[in-house]
């Protein structure tokens, strides 16, 4: 029950992000619009009860909580770090980036994630960008992206793909960085980052609309194999296994099985090339021996 009771007070945020988007859904499409503008089932102007306000007001106070009141960092910390580092060597790739992944709940060994110092690290390797705010990072979220970009020789992508980093919320004072994971519908995602659990790890499905995505310089998309074509039988020449029927070389070579006058007719255009040269199935069936088709002979068609 303490888990059940812990795993839900983590994604509260979500659920009510989640509720308060299907109640708009359902009043956008069965609503009537009221006197005072409001939109309502019956057409009545909306009560709202104090437990539906305050529904709303959380969910507004955890948005206003990771945009606005979540600092990524100081502007003393972006100062010091607004540097040219691609001149010291530095290279990584996406799959470096992957791997530093850290579990869902990791908090730093106490000091805390914040978006910005946790998708840094993914990028980089580098944990501590400010002394006096070990938690922060080294732009503000809404910075990230275009930080890597400059100092580290990223550069953005028009569809993220699992490794990329990415930055939003550029109409907000501090924004947010994730990286991204896989595709989850329009416009949403599911994402590895800080702040949702706040200070903590976290991996979660989001709205990524606006952000913008970065990856190493030398990331090349990997281009998607052709597939490799089945191997088409020969239908001019074949190769006779134990087992094999005139009425199964038809049905390979021509799509269909027909009997009777049609199917002498198929036997005589095969023809045996080594058990018995020039002698056709149709022949064979007719011979002493009644056999038209031979283990480990090669027949050959002529039409």
């Amino acid at each position: 029950m303490n888990k059940v009771k812990k795993w839900l007070s983590n994604h509260i945020a979500f659920f009510i992000v989640l509720g308060v988007a299907l109640l708009c859904t359902a009043f956008i499409l069965y609503g009537t619009k009221a006197e005072n503008g409001s939109i309502t089932l019956d057409g009545n102007n909306a009560k709202i009860e104090k437990y539906t306000e305050d529904f709303i007001n959380d969910a507004n106070a955890r948005l206003e909580e990771m945009m606005n009141n979540e600092p990524a960092t100081d502007e003393e910390t972006i100062e010091a770090n607004d540097q040219e580092e691609v001149g010291l060597g530095f290279s990584t790739s996406i799959d470096q980036i992957l791997a530093r992944r850290l579990p869902d709940g990791d908090n730093d060994g106490g000091k805390g994630w914040q978006c910005s110092k946790y998708t840094a690290y993914l990028a980089t390797g580098r944990r501590e960008y400010s002394t006096a705010h070990p938690d922060y990072g080294p732009v503000n979220g809404k910075d990230v992206a275009a930080y890597l970009v400059k100092n580290y020789g990223f550069k953005y992508i028009d569809q993220p793909v699992a490794g990329a980093i990415g930055s939003g919320g550029f109409n907000t004072q501090y924004g947010h960085t994730v990286m991204y994971l896989y595709s989850t519908g329009m416009n949403t995602a599911m994402v590895n980052d800080a702040n949702y659990s706040p200070l903590r790890v976290a991996t979660h499905n989001m709205n990524i609309s606006g952000y913008k995505w970065v990856v190493p310089g030398d990331y090349t998309p990997q281009p998607t194999p052709e597939p490799t074509p089945e191997p088409v039988a020969s239908c001019d020449v074949i190769n006779v296994v134990n087992g094999d029927t005139l009425g199964a070389i038809m049905k390979m070579c021509e799509g269909y099985v027909q009997y009777g006058s049609v199917m002498d007719a198929y036997a005589k255009t095969w023809y045996s090339t080594k058990v018995k040269p020039g002698q056709s199935v149709y022949d064979g069936w007719h011979s002493k021996s009644g056999v038209g088709l031979y283990a480990g002979d090669i027949i050959e068609r002529r039409k």
